[in-house]
């Protein structure tokens, strides 16, 4: 498309050096994947600077190159008088704001939605999308677990784990629109939000699950951390509220749009609480009430926390205008994300657990949840993350003993780290006292220890897990199912009975 930079109003910039009408297509900020005509975004990164690839992106065909070095810029401009070179204060905030005006502000023609907090985020994103497809209205979501629209996953390759950066972001959304969604539920991070990914946009709806500590790695204090998660009720135009978790004053003191509370405290004042909470092998039954009514429900989630999950789902259909009636109606039927309290019984009479669970406030309302459920023994699989921050992963030690009759310590997502590192950094939680400790390098190498130490009527958790099919090492994505790593184990098992009954 022809953009003129002096016309528009939705690009801030401080300078222009060359035309100020050119052609532009997308939004790049990997000048790998620069092709004729597109726009060069010079993000400074942990460890790269865009600025250093302008010559790349040039080469390859760059029609507008947006930077912060306003004399690097003009430098280049002198040499490339035929390329448009725009001086911005902040390059992140004007990725959002080119990829929004390049695609034709998509996100203006969809319902969005947000869901921030420590947890939960991803099952709150899956529950929304679910709910919604069933009240016939199409629903994507974005988020730790890939891409899925009201129809199939999508093939999308994220910049990022969990939420696109901008430009990929806007794309979407313009993809999206083009096949006919018509509302996207995405996770927003906190570093997401810190580095303006979800810029230049405004929400429908905001969605608060919870704060614990987490990402500190990055945001060095929990103030920090915090704030950055409140920066998205500040473009929302309507928030779901949980008023278990303690931030929740903190968003009630500040914003000014509609709010919706939930809760699973019967003296909270909340507009939607769940109350009298029965587990059975097909999941939870509650009472959830509303407006002074009462109403039955029965959804295939266990654990208190995934019921508060559901409240949340359930107050964004609400915010959207759909009937209470029609949403509870459908419950039922709601589909949580894989690997997330996802109960595997079809592999030698045992029950294994999948559950994301990553941090210490997770874990523990995690082992609260399994031990409704009947079992003979307890097998726990605990993990040291090493991309993130390494202080929380003796409270992950500490939370887990005495719980479990077998505890297996292993690595998720190393990073540059040592695995044996990371587990060191793990069992500093233990008491001298614990001796069923295990531990395992790798996660595949967890798991299959975890499988060795069951047996029949065992219940086997597993948790932490992959980030989009991968496990993070040394700056690459290497490949990595559970599903297929517990099939394996299995299936080598049962070869090994019969070669044993043969022989």
């Amino acid at each position: 498309m022809i953009i003129n930079l002096m016309k528009q109003h939705k690009v801030e910039f401080k300078r222009i050096y060359g035309a100020s009408s050119t052609i532009a297509n997308i939004v790049r900020f990997d000048s790998r994947h620069v092709n004729k005509n597109d726009v060069f975004i010079c993000v400074k990164g942990e460890n790269h600077d865009g600025h250093a690839f302008i010559e790349d992106a040039i080469a390859k065909g760059a029609s507008i190159i947006v930077g912060t070095d306003e004399d690097l810029l003009k430098s280049y401009y002198r040499e490339h008088e035929d390329c448009t070179f725009l001086a911005v204060k902040d390059a992140r905030l004007a990725m959002a704001q080119m990829a929004v005006l390049l695609s034709g502000e998509a996100w203006k023609k969809l319902v969005t939605i947000a869901v921030t907090g420590t947890n939960g985020k991803t099952t709150v994103a899956a529950y929304v999308r679910s709910l919604l497809n069933q009240l016939q209205f199409a629903t994507t979501s974005i988020g730790t677990c890939g891409i899925f629209t009201s129809k199939e996953r999508l093939e999308f390759s994220k910049s990022t784990p969990t939420t696109p950066e901008s430009a990929d972001l806007h794309a979407l959304f313009r993809q999206l629109k083009s096949v006919g969604e018509k509302a996207v539920v995405m996770e927003a991070t906190s570093i997401a939000l810190e580095q303006k990914r979800t810029a230049a946009m405004t929400f429908d709806v905001a969605i608060h699950t919870n704060l614990s500590p987490e990402h500190l790695e990055f945001h060095k204090t929990m103030d920090k951390y915090k704030r950055a998660k409140l920066m998205l009720f500040q473009q929302a135009a309507c928030a779901i509220v949980n008023l278990d978790d303690e931030m929740s004053r903190d968003i009630l003191d500040m914003f000014e749009g509609k709010i919706l509370t939930y809760s699973l405290d019967r003296h909270s004042g909340a507009d939607l609480i769940a109350r009298n909470l029965r587990t059975d092998r097909h999941g939870t039954q509650f009472d959830l009430h509303a407006d002074g009514e009462c109403y039955a429900v029965h959804a295939p989630i266990y654990g208190k926390y995934n019921v508060a999950n559901l409240l949340a789902a359930v107050g964004t259909a609400i915010q959207l205008g759909f009937d209470l009636q029609a949403i509870v109606d459908v419950l039922a039927a709601i589909e949580s994300p894989e690997g997330r309290f996802e109960v595997m019984e079809q592999y030698g009479n045992r029950k294994i657990i999948l559950d994301y669970a990553h941090t210490p406030a997770a874990l523990d309302q995690l082992l609260d949840a399994v031990n409704t459920i009947p079992h003979r023994r307890l097998i726990v699989m605990i993990l040291g993350v090493g991309i993130r921050d390494f202080g929380k992963m003796p409270k992950m030690a500490q939370t887990v003993e005495g719980r479990a009759d077998e505890i297996v310590v292993s690595v998720d997502h190393p990073g540059f780290h040592d695995p044996d590192t990371i587990i060191a950094a793990v069992c500093k939680g233990f008491s001298d006292e614990v001796n069923n400790v295990s531990t395992a390098r790798t996660r595949t190498e967890g798991i299959r220890l975890a499988l060795d130490l069951s047996q029949e009527g065992d219940m086997v958790l597993l948790t932490g897990g992959q980030i989009n099919g991968a496990q993070f090492v040394r700056g690459e994505a290497v490949p990595h199912s559970d599903h297929a790593v517990i099939q394996s184990y299995f299936e080598e098992h049962n070869a090994e009975k019969v070669r044993s009954t043969i022989s």
